[in-house]
């Protein structure tokens, strides 16, 4: 995942995957501009304000 983000040259996506019946993960798609705020309003967490910092170099 971290080997197409940069050749994809993104800080940030939304990958999609499925797992089969036997177990296995398969890779769908990345979303340059996925769906994340509902996880934010679900547990609380600063999601938003964590991109934020990372797409401005904050550490």
């Amino acid at each position: 995942m971290r080997r197409l983000m940069r050749r994809l040259g993104l800080r940030y996506g939304a990958a999609d995957s499925v797992v089969g019946p036997g177990g296995g993960w398969t890779f769908l798609e990345v979303n340059p501009c996925g769906q994340w705020d509902w996880i934010q309003g679900a547990t609380g967490l600063p999601i938003a304000e964590a991109i934020a910092d990372d797409l401005q170099g904050a550490t």
